[in-house]
């Protein structure tokens, strides 16, 4: 059965793991040097400039902005679309699946992404860049009407509501191990 512990509980009473799935229990984690967090912390920074100097140097229509005018090589679209999957969600999310149940639990939603890309790109993507659209509220405007539209932009803002509020979950989740502070502090 699962034990049932004590807040003073020692490290191994605490795990149940090996019980309750025949996995080992974690050993406590260091905390990171200061050069490994110094490096991250920099490199987010870094990446957040670049962003908003690409905002700024943009010339012309948000449509620049968005798909580059419709005019970047494909190998440039799969990096970008690749690295959208890159987030503290999958990456977190996927590590934990994987170490908890099995290496497949977490393998699912990378193949699951990675095949609905290569999907969408085979069958629709020729399609969407000729209608010429920026969205998927977009396609259904064209095809099913305003009300439609409506429909799919609001279920497309709570998705990414949720989305945003895992990857803030594990942005607080990583810099609390960076900085040596409590999750709740954290985030």
């Amino acid at each position: 059965g699962i034990l049932l512990t004590s807040p003073m509980a020692t490290a191994e009473e605490s795990c149940p793991m090996s019980e309750v799935c025949g996995l080992v229990c974690p050993e406590e984690t260091p905390p990171p040097s200061k050069g490994f967090a110094a490096a991250v912390l920099s490199f987010a920074v870094l990446f957040c400039i670049i962003g908003l100097l690409t905002f700024f140097s943009v010339k012309g229509k948000t449509e620049n902005f968005f798909v580059a005018g419709r005019s970047l090589p494909l190998w440039i679209i799969t990096a970008t679309l690749a690295s959208q999957s890159l987030d503290s969600n999958a990456l977190l999310g996927n590590v934990d699946l994987s170490y908890k149940f099995h290496f497949w639990d977490g393998c699912v939603l990378p193949i699951g992404l990675g095949l609905s890309l290569i999907l969408n790109g085979i069958f629709f993507a020729r399609k969407i860049n000729d209608e010429k659209v920026l969205t998927l509220p977009d396609v259904y405007a064209k095809r099913y009407g305003k009300l439609v539209e409506i429909l799919v932009s609001i279920t497309t803002i709570v998705s990414f509501l949720f989305l945003l509020a895992g990857n803030l979950v594990g942005m607080g989740a990583i810099l609390g191990y960076l900085l040596n502070i409590d999750d709740p502090a954290a985030a």
